[in-house]
């Protein structure tokens, strides 16, 4: 995990000396959300969030890609965090931070082939040449820094790459002042992969962890769609049991999808228009009100308590 880059520098605010406050956003998904909370941001005045917030995105590095599951994204934060504390981090965690790096260099684009190549031979590089597993930790960041680039630059034909990368990889650390920023962990409620059952009470763990560590903990339920439907007024007349259980109602959509396409026309999950929605975000915190908005009770209940994050927003410090 790591700050996406445009938004990763500490700023003040015009006319204050006061250091803008950061709202981390976390996402389990890398499309809908993503959009929908950059435009947030454009149209930040107009929404009347407080000047000294700054938002910031966390992105997935290169091993943590696709990952959808919230306890799985949340202990990875942790992690991270907790590595940035304390300095020690783990050859999973350094081989992240050089794909990190080189994304941000250009030295790799977007050619998946390419960069699962590169993470290949990396991780060849550790077993191989310094004989440890990607879950240890790293004996000595400048040393095994080296060694890995330097395996890297014999075994493939990649370009730009630099010897000695080390500083950039220290530097590479999500800036969370604990205390001062905060971190939103935002989540669908999708009962086949984030369980709350007995034996695996998934849910259960990540409403307290989040609680343990001073997290905001923001869930919709069934799903993120749900909070862009409550955009329109007419989100009161579907069904609310068809809107719990999200059926597949075509081959490729489930049923607030299929019902957001009805009322946001070109929708789809990696492109629609975000900027039209939040014009319309005093609408979904109206009408979500009507729906369920309690951490606890989103286990079972259709709602969200997204609105609860933009109120927050709005709030001075």
């Amino acid at each position: 995990m790591r700050e996406r880059r445009t938004f990763a520098e500490r700023t003040k605010a015009l006319k204050s000396d006061e250091a803008n406050r950061k709202v981390f956003l976390v996402y389990e998904g890398a499309g809908t959300e993503v959009l929908y909370f950059d435009a947030l941001k454009t149209r930040k005045e107009d929404v009347g969030i407080n000047p000294l917030i700054e938002l910031v995105p966390i992105i997935r590095s290169y091993s943590e890609d696709g990952w959808s599951n919230p306890k799985k994204i949340l202990d990875r934060v942790i992690e991270n965090l907790e590595e940035d504390k304390t300095g020690r981090i783990t050859y999973e965690s350094l081989l992240n931070r050089i794909m990190d790096y080189f994304y941000d260099e250009k030295v790799l684009t977007t050619s998946r082939v390419q960069a699962d190549a590169v993470w290949k031979l990396m991780n060849d590089g550790c077993r191989n040449i310094l004989q440890k597993p990607l879950s240890a930790v790293v004996a000595n960041l400048e040393e095994d820094c080296k060694s890995i680039i330097a395996y890297l630059n014999q075994e493939s034909e990649i370009a730009n790459i630099v010897a000695d990368i080390s500083d950039i990889i220290k530097t590479s650390v999500i800036t969370y002042a604990e205390g001062f920023d905060k971190i939103c962990l935002i989540v669908d409620r999708d009962k086949e992969s984030f369980l709350a059952k007995q034996e695996n009470n998934q849910y259960q763990y990540v409403l307290e962890k989040c609680k343990e560590k001073g997290f905001d903990f923001y869930v919709t339920n069934p799903c993120f769609e749900f909070w862009l439907l409550l955009h329109f007024d007419e989100v009161m007349e579907l069904e609310r049991d068809m809107l719990l259980e999200n059926p597949k109602v075509t081959a490729k959509r489930r049923y607030t999808e299929h019902e957001l396409r009805k009322l946001l026309k070109g929708y789809c999950k990696s492109h629609y228009n975000a900027v039209s929605l939040i014009d319309k975000v005093d609408t979904a915190i109206r009408n979500v009100k009507v729906f369920c908005n309690d951490i606890e009770r989103l286990k079972d209940e259709v709602g969200s308590n997204l609105g609860d994050l933009i109120m927050d927003l709005r709030e001075p410090e």
